[in-house]
């Protein structure tokens, strides 16, 4: 599967601290695993949001209880595409609808 990381990504990385930079390399890495083996892991909170015909399904990852991950899956391509806090994320949704 291909991984691709959007600029509004990885610009929200550079702005963590370096303790929640950490958190979200763990999280992004477990997403990735999930979709190679299929295997849920503990307390990710993986949850499938919505599906946009351009990105196909928007899902969230849990990174601590205030950081969220945003991504999209596609056949053979997951892209990461926000890092926020749960107001960012609602905001960044609504872009859609």
């Amino acid at each position: 599967m291909i991984v691709k990381y959007k600029a509004r990504f990885e610009k929200a990385f550079r702005r963590l601290a370096s303790s929640d930079r950490q958190r979200t390399l763990e999280a992004v890495e477990q997403v990735e695993r999930f979709f190679a083996t299929r295997q849920a892991p503990e307390g990710l909170g993986l949850k499938k949001l919505f599906v946009v015909e351009s990105l196909g399904a928007v899902c969230e990852a849990r990174v601590t209880l205030a950081i969220r991950v945003l991504f999209s899956v596609q056949p053979d391509l997951l892209t990461f595409l926000m890092i926020g806090d749960h107001d960012e994320v609602r905001r960044f949704i609504k872009s859609f609808r």
